[in-house]
């Protein structure tokens, strides 16, 4: 197992780059390079810092903020997000759907009457101390052959101890680049919008991820990624000695 703790996403970022390029293995599913980690534990100690701001990410945030209004919409016509990023249209199912938005899985779909998002609220409004309340992504009617968007993540789980609500997301297969770097403002936007409604304060956010990889198009990146923290490191000591 692979711990890396931080209070911040950007040198939780760094730190999951420095250890891929270390210790990180070479696989190639689908026959893409794939650079590996396996069974990595990261732990966010401030949700609310959830946003990975680094130069040699270079994220689009314009793209974040309409992937979560998307995801927020509910809508799985593919359209709705492809007008953003063309990367959807890759996953789409031949009848234009998608299965990957998240929003839809946890607030929209119906289950037994209730959303995944309220059974959570009832389950810990009925037991503070409940170890229930799951929100399930990847569920058995993903499993068809001809899906080309197969739900990375399996669960988010929260959990109220000493008067904080944590969460907990464990996912099968996770890419840093393109997957964490937006994953990670939604699964804490989540949290962080429970919290409010349960009247809590936010804990802890912990992600598992079985493997979490990078692929050979994004090598270089990952490179100037782990070269941020001595620069970060070199800004903050100027800053200290002025």
């Amino acid at each position: 197992m692979i711990y890396i703790k931080s209070k911040n996403s950007n040198d939780l970022f760094i730190d999951v780059s420095i250890k891929l390029l270390n210790d990180g293995e070479i696989i190639s599913p689908r026959g893409l390079k794939t650079l590996e980690l396996q069974h990595v534990w990261l732990e966010l100690t401030n949700p609310g810092n959830s946003i990975v701001s680094l130069k040699s990410r270079n994220a689009n945030k314009n793209y974040l903020k309409n992937e979560l209004k998307w995801y927020l919409s509910g809508s799985l016509d593919a359209k709705d997000i492809t007008k953003h990023s063309k990367f959807w249209d890759k996953l789409k199912d031949s009848n234009g759907t998608i299965n990957s938005n998240y929003g839809f899985l946890v607030l929209k779909e119906k289950f037994n009457g209730i959303s995944q998002y309220e059974w959570c609220i009832n389950s810990i409004n009925n037991d503070v101390n409940t170890r229930q309340a799951v929100i399930n992504y990847n569920q058995p009617k993903h499993k068809y052959d001809t899906n080309r968007d197969f739900v990375c993540t399996l669960a988010q789980h929260f959990m109220v101890r000493n008067g904080k609500l944590d969460s907990t997301v464990f996912m099968r297969s996770n890419d840093l680049i393109f997957g964490l770097t937006y994953d990670l403002p939604w699964f804490c936007l989540i949290q962080k919008r429970m919290a409010k409604n349960l009247n809590l304060k936010l804990g802890t956010y912990r992600h598992y991820a079985a493997s979490l990889h990078v692929y050979e198009k994004h090598f270089s990146m990952l490179k100037n990624i782990s070269k941020e923290k001595y620069a970060r490191k070199t800004i903050h000591q100027q800053v200290q000695d002025s």
